[in-house]
């Protein structure tokens, strides 16, 4: 495939700006779609690119397009992921991937069919404190670990649900889909599969809005042994408060923490260790960290850099892509499995 690449996106709502940003510096943006055609104006008026009210329209319209990305609800992800497979287009999809897992298998089938290649968003991963501890744990100097905690304490306003696809079990799925599948990927990606998920919810601040949790606590008991517990809400009044993850283990403690996985903090009591955790932290404190802002709410950390040059890669050299189609589905499957254990 030629450079640059011709992106068509799928959804003009509040992550699409980030996504048009980073489609203009890797490629060419050649449409935009969206139910509500005025959305699709707007966006499309601002990059110039035609705008389109469905997506049939657009595919017999625009040509060539490489790559699809889609930033819609949760449960149109896997459709318009294998219509646009089918119309001859990688896809890009933002997470979760899907809301089922049976959903991803069909994806799959369709990219093996038309050659066409999947490509997820967790952009979590790229956070420095969490590469760090992940490079921590392959490298399995933190002895064994004991526990592990999860903590997510956000803010999402009443108008964030309020005539809107959010809050539906058809369109969101859920709160661990929507605001927390970050976590629990990074969960699955630490420690790997899960044997036993055990998990209480409530919804004490939506039960007009919502059709399922806002807040809610979960067990989780990996193959390997390893325990963790997640606590989450989206219940605080203000402003996120908290998206941390804490291991502890026989060496110490190390934790991702702030409000988006974007500070580090150890108590180590190998020296050695402790010195080098040290150095790690004064070059993650000269990162510049800032989350997507959505005005009245914030998302997870503006890494969507890292996917883009990390897709851009993989189409052009052949490189692997930063996570794969199995490991979005660990996930997604992960967290059917805990909402199974209501």
């Amino acid at each position: 495939m030629n450079s640059p690449f011709h992106f068509a996106l799928i959804g003009c709502g509040n992550i699409a700006t980030e996504h048009a940003t980073q489609i203009t510096r890797v490629g060419k943006l050649a449409a935009v779609v969206d139910i509500d055609l005025a959305k699709a104006k707007k966006m499309g008026d601002h990059y110039g690119v035609p705008f389109f009210e469905n997506t049939s329209a657009m595919y017999a319209t625009i040509h060539p397009i490489d790559i699809v990305v889609i930033a819609t609800p949760n449960g149109l992800h896997a459709e318009q992921a294998i219509e646009a497979m089918k119309a001859g287009c990688h896809v890009l999809v933002e997470k979760p991937i899907a809301l089922l897992t049976t959903d991803i298998d069909k994806m799959k089938a369709v990219a093996e069919r038309t050659g066409k290649q999947i490509f997820s968003v967790m952009q979590n991963r790229f956070n420095p404190p969490v590469k760090l501890i992940h490079s921590l744990l392959q490298k399995q100097v933190l002895g064994k670990i004991e526990h592990v905690q999860v903590n997510c304490f956000w803010h999402r306003p009443v108008s964030y649900y309020t005539n809107s696809w959010h809050g539906t079990m058809a369109l969101d799925g859920g709160t661990l889909f929507t605001q927390f599948s970050h976590f629990i990927d990074l969960l699955c990606w630490f420690f790997g599969p899960v044997k036993i998920a055990k998990g209480s919810f409530k919804n004490t601040r939506h039960k007009d809005l919502i059709e399922f949790e806002d807040e809610g606590k979960i067990q989780l008991e990996f193959e390997s042994g390893v325990k963790a517990c997640m606590d989450y809400s989206v219940n605080e009044p203000n402003a996120n408060k908290e998206g941390s993850l804490t291991i502890f283990s026989s060496k110490g403690i190390v934790k991702a923490g702030g409000a988006y996985l974007n500070t580090f903090e150890f108590e180590i009591d190998d020296l050695a260790l402790a010195a080098n955790l040290k150095d790690q932290i004064d070059i993650i404190s000269k990162v510049q960290y800032t989350p997507n802002d959505y005005g009245n709410y914030k998302g997870s950390m503006r890494n969507h850099c890292h996917v883009y040059n990390s897709l851009q890669n993989t189409l052009m050299n052949q490189a692997p892509y930063y996570t794969t189609v199995d490991e979005a589905k660990n996930t997604i499957s992960l967290i059917n499995l805990i909402y199974q254990a209501r």
